[in-house]
């Protein structure tokens, strides 16, 4: 062979399977994947902690961003506020843009909580939610907008030495009379109470009635008192609770200290009924623990049904009177 077919033979270059060219390009594929996964790694600290349902509802009147910022930071203290936040935790920069507003959540509210609570007034006000993620020292941010402008930036901080103003409540429904069916009374309030009989009216109630009321009082945990459970150990706290006095800010004593009691009802009204309510709620804050007595009657249904569970969002804690006397 001569030197100039030698060397053309070298040039000429073997054919690969495609085998071949498929290995290639899978493990060139893996390999990106792998340094995409490592980069978003070490620039990503947080987590997204956005809902999968995240679509704004429809808005009632027509608002635009500007206006949406603005009812959104004017309702924050009130939203906040139903959750047992004080307005000294919250810190607002109007002049950031987007709007800036600070939250500091007392330990014993779950950040979770105030999320869904944003969420839905943000949604009400019809805007919705952009992002939303947690970092690792547990702070969450929600970004949040109109149409597609984000208007808002809440930052919610855990305050691990500050607690929500609370207190425990025991409310006594004097009277109780056994509800009828259907009956839209203390029936639908799921708070604890304690009920209680005079010794008239419970005389008149069989043995039907009285186990039928007994099995309505179980499923809240409510406490039920009469002359008939004075035998199975209640007789201390239906003598606690038939001395009390009827004029107002009564004390009485209590397993550590004495126990202001209110009556609430002096007034038989709905709203008079719930400005009492709270000023029960203040007067448990302060001290630690308070009772409130009030009748069986239709104004107080309504009040109960109404400011119960706004006092339990904020952290309050129903609790049997039998729980707070000696």
């Amino acid at each position: 062979m001569t030197p100039a077919a030698r060397s053309r033979k070298r040039l000429v270059h073997r054919r690969r399977p495609p085998q071949w060219h498929l290995l290639l390009s899978g493990g060139l594929l893996v390999t990106a994947i792998a340094i995409g996964v490592y980069l978003s790694e070490r620039t990503d600290s947080s987590v997204d902690i956005l809902s999968a349902n995240t679509a704004p509802t429809p808005r009632s009147d027509a608002l635009t961003a500007t206006q949406f910022a603005q009812r959104l930071q004017a309702d924050s203290d009130s939203l906040l506020g139903e959750l047992g936040i004080g307005k000294q935790l919250i810190d607002t920069d109007p002049n950031a843009s987007p709007t800036h507003i600070r939250v500091g959540i007392p330990r014993d509210l779950p950040i979770a909580s105030v999320n869904v609570q944003l969420t839905m007034a943000i949604q009400r006000l019809g805007g919705h939610v952009i992002e939303g993620r947690e970092s690792r020292n547990g702070t969450v941010t929600l970004r949040c907008g109109f149409d597609s402008t984000e208007t808002t930036v809440y930052t919610l901080r855990r305050l691990r030495s500050t607690t929500r103003r609370t207190g425990n409540i025991g409310l006594v429904v004097r009277n109780v009379l056994l509800p009828p069916s259907g009956s839209k009374g203390l029936w639908d309030v799921s708070q604890q109470l304690t009920l209680m009989f005079d010794s008239t009216a419970a005389v008149g109630v069989t043995t039907v009635d009285w186990e039928r009321l007994s099995q309505w009082a179980q499923g809240p945990a409510h406490q039920l008192l009469s002359p008939r459970s004075v035998a199975d150990g209640d007789a201390s706290v239906w003598l606690a609770m038939t001395q009390i006095d009827a004029s107002e800010g009564v004390e009485i004593q209590g397993k550590d200290q004495p126990l202001s009691v209110l009556h609430l009802d002096d007034v038989q009204r709905p709203a008079a009924i719930e400005r009492q309510l709270w000023a029960l709620a203040d007067r448990a804050a302060d001290e630690g623990q308070a009772i409130g007595i009030l009748q069986d009657h239709p104004s107080s249904h309504m009040a109960l049904r109404s400011v119960l569970p706004r006092l339990e969002r904020r952290g309050y804690r129903f609790v049997a009177v039998a729980t707070l006397l000696p």
